[in-house]
């Protein structure tokens, strides 16, 4: 998969393991929204709203965006999506939405994920699943923070989400946990369940779907001067150079050096290229994919 080295929250002491204490969901998330706020020259107080999204909370309820609002020290309206690699699409929709009211403040947005604790180490053998997990996923979060049109900042000009999972079985999903499954049906930690081959058959759908989407938005993924392509592996820019007849250097890709880190993907992929200091008006176009439904998301950010 072409992952390197990757960041881990988990202390690798049990089977059943724990966080480290700064390394846990919600501080994650809180220290990514602190940067974010940092480079955008806001307080905390300057946020309108907090959007964040993650598959891996804390705990089911409250939610997880409760106590990042904590650790903050914000007390404005939040809102939390189950969502992993296509909740960056969602959480733009809605800050869209939001920040097109007359006096709209600040939207921040951010995603988190520590999976690493749903990695059960005694059921390695035999359990591609298990494996996967092993060998690709990362935690960390990444945020962003949005304003209202006209400033010379960066610009998001569009955004799209979107599903075709209709009637199709999750590709990667967690029964456990919920109120149809509330306890555990094995000794061990919880864990993500694959379908592998319905993820081979359906993988290359999101991207043409995502494609598509932006096309239909008059942009051509191939005129952009970037990519940020779903992190799901190190090669994954390698693969889609091929897929869509785009070379491979015009691909972001950090899967190599932190995992895929879901929810944190696309953010903490886009917070790379800024620091880069791209040229005013360097087009990127980010495409996300997520197999536990089967959907698609992403947008269109020009550097100011």
């Amino acid at each position: 998969m072409g992952v390197r080295t990757r960041h881990i929250s988990r202390a690798w002491t049990g089977r059943i393991d724990t966080q480290a204490e700064r390394a846990s969901n919600p501080v994650l998330a809180a220290r990514a929204v602190d940067a974010a706020l940092r480079d955008a020259g806001l307080q905390v107080a300057d946020l309108g709203y907090l959007i964040a999204h993650t598959a891996t909370p804390a705990q089911p309820l409250p939610s997880n965006a409760a106590f990042v609002a904590d650790i903050l020290g914000y007390a404005g309206p939040h809102v939390e999506l189950r969502q992993a690699c296509t909740g960056f699409a969602n959480a733009l929709m809605i800050a869209f939405g939001l920040l097109a009211q007359p006096g709209a403040r600040p939207v921040a947005i951010v995603g988190s994920e520590t999976g690493s604790v749903f990695l059960d180490l005694e059921r390695l053998e035999g359990h591609s699943g298990q494996i996967v997990n092993l060998v690709q996923m990362g935690d960390g979060a990444g945020a962003v923070i949005l304003g209202p049109a006209g400033t010379n900042a960066d610009t998001i000009h569009a955004a799209w989400f979107g599903a075709l999972g209709l009637h199709r079985p999750p590709g990667l999903q967690m029964c456990e946990g919920g109120s149809e499954r509330s306890g555990t049906g094995h000794a061990g930690p919880l864990t993500f369940e694959h379908d592998f081959a319905s993820v081979l058959r359906g993988g290359a759908e999101l991207f043409d779907a995502g494609v598509e989407a932006a096309s239909a938005r008059g942009f051509e993924v191939a005129q952009a001067d970037w990519i940020i392509p779903h992190q799901a592996s190190g090669r994954i820019g390698r693969q889609l150079a091929g897929y869509l007849d785009v070379p491979e250097e015009r691909f972001l890709v950090n899967a190599d050096r932190v995992g895929n880190t879901g929810s944190a993907a696309i953010w903490t992929a886009l917070a790379e290229l800024r620091a880069r200091r791209p040229a005013s008006g360097t087009l990127t176009i980010a495409l996300g994919a997520e197999a536990t439904k089967y959907m698609f998301g992403g947008f269109v950010h020009e550097a100011g």
